[in-house]
């Protein structure tokens, strides 16, 4: 797949992916760090080596400013798990909620 992206990228997407391929390959081949460890710690200490896999970190592993997407969230869960669904189990609720939230980042690409 990654190397399906990296054909339809431009030239000089081509180039700034396949840095970001790099460093994802570096990242990977690294010791994981501790479950008690702060991620975020790690990526503003790490971040000469992997400038755009931090930037992606502070975006996707800090908490959000406001409560709007928590709040959008449990109004889907209400059209979810309602009367008429009261017997659908927790584990397909929170596939289909995943699926509700997840999809239209996947169509994207």
């Amino acid at each position: 797949m990654v190397s399906e992206i990296l054909q339809e990228s431009a030239s000089n997407n081509r180039q700034m992916t396949s840095s970001t391929a790099q460093q994802l390959d570096g990242y990977l081949s690294e010791v994981p760090i501790p479950r008690s460890d702060n991620p975020l710690a790690y990526w503003r200490n790490n971040h000469g080596r992997s400038p755009e896999l931090a930037k992606m970190a502070r975006k996707y592993l800090s908490a959000p400013c406001t409560s709007t997407d928590s709040e959008r969230l449990f109004s889907v869960a209400a059209h979810v798990l309602d009367e008429k669904r009261n017997r659908l189990h927790c584990d397909k609720a929170e596939k289909l909620l995943f699926i509700k939230k997840n999809l239209p980042l996947y169509l994207k690409k």
